[in-house]
């Protein structure tokens, strides 16, 4: 009996010895196994871009299909399904290619009469703190002419056409691999059209693991999260829209050089939660004050501030609701954590984020409260 419990301890010691050895020689080769799972997600990246794509379109697919399948037409009900992806991809490709041919040039357009114009918007801001900063004026004593000088040398130095062109053309070598687009464009159409199977493979898998009653948990977190994500995405593509036109309008107006181009910048601006609309509404007051219109830049400040009260209390509420359900301590929160570890996307989806770590310690906080109830 004793030797039996040496043999116990001394297998325990030698498997807890074992378990320190690896862990150690996995934070040794740490760098190794990032630099596999970074290749890893290299090649699976179409996959992950197609599971994208079927998550966004998947909302009007199925309301097509169901549209279809309540049809008195036979071949409709039959083939609701493969209608109802074709369609949708078509209008999804047609809108982007769209955007991609009318937006994108006039974007670069108004870039580029931007850049071409920096001397004359220096020259502007010069002149109006001249009477200021000579001898008598209010800001005599601030060397702000020297500090602007110093900015404008920096962005010319930086700013220029060529620069531009080169960072777009290698901005658009990485991003536009016609092989990946095209493997997850097809990915997503088998993943929109086969989705009960690959949901029905998923769980007789995650079923060799996991008891009924943990997957039925994990199926209702799973809709969950993706209404989560869902509606806060949608919701807030309707809000930039509907506050893209309201901009240009504004801008029109106050005959705004590119005004389409910078009132869809607001609106695009608009979808980062608190920051977006107060950074691109400074953005477009100074782009007229740089051009001289002062009263142009009043006129501005004036509508965007009465623009994102009705956004705010009116839009928002009719369109987005209370699609996040968090308050607006824990949206910066997730902001400025999802915006340090993912870049722009971290800050686009932070609220969500937060949302759905809310929603699991919530649910984890509940559970934990009913089982020290029960003892």
């Amino acid at each position: 009996m004793k030797n039996s419990k040496n043999f116990a301890q001394w297998v325990t010691a030698f498997l807890l010895g074992a378990a320190l050895i690896v862990v150690y020689k996995a934070f040794d080769s740490l760098g190794w196994i990032l630099g596999g799972a970074v290749k890893l997600l290299s090649i699976l990246m179409p996959f992950l871009i197609g599971f994208i794509i079927a998550f966004l379109l998947f909302g009007p697919v199925n309301r097509l299909e169901t549209l279809f399948q309540k049809s008195k037409w036979r071949f409709l009900q039959k083939s609701a399904r493969v209608l109802s992806v074709t369609i949708v991809y078509i209008v999804a490709i047609g809108v982007v290619a769209g955007l991609v041919y009318i937006v994108m040039p006039a974007l670069l357009s108004a870039l580029m009469d931007f850049v071409n114009n920096v001397p004359t918007y220096y020259a502007n801001v010069m002149s109006f703190l001249k009477q200021y900063t000579q001898p008598g004026g209010l800001l005599e004593n601030f060397d702000i002419q020297g500090k602007i000088n110093e900015v404008y040398q920096l962005v010319q130095q930086y700013l220029t056409v060529e620069r531009i062109l080169s960072y777009i053309s290698s901005i658009s070598r990485v991003t536009s691999s016609v092989v990946d687009g095209l493997m997850a464009i097809i990915i997503s159409v088998y993943m929109l059209l086969g989705r009960e199977s690959l949901l029905n493979a998923s769980r007789s898998v995650l079923g060799l693991i996991f008891k009924p009653a943990t997957l039925a948990a994990m199926s209702a977190y799973k809709h969950k999260t993706a209404r989560i994500f869902y509606n806060y995405i949608y919701s807030q593509l309707m809000d930039a829209l509907v506050v893209s036109v309201l901009a240009t309008i504004g801008f029109l107006l106050a005959r705004m050089p590119n005004a389409p181009v910078f009132g869809m910048l607001l609106g695009i601006m608009n979808m980062i939660p608190y920051f977006g609309a107060l950074v691109g509404g400074v953005l477009s007051v100074l782009i007229m004050l740089l051009s001289g219109n002062i009263y142009g830049a009043l006129f501005i400040a004036g509508y965007i501030l009465v623009m994102q009260q009705i956004d705010a209390n009116i839009i928002q509420p009719r369109i987005i609701g209370d699609n996040v359900g968090i308050r607006p301590i824990y949206v910066l929160l997730g902001i400025t954590v999802f915006g340090g570890l993912l870049g722009f996307w971290g800050i686009f989806l932070g609220a969500p984020f937060i949302a759905v770590i809310k929603m699991f310690l919530t649910d984890y906080i509940a559970y934990r409260n009913r089982i020290r109830g029960t003892k």
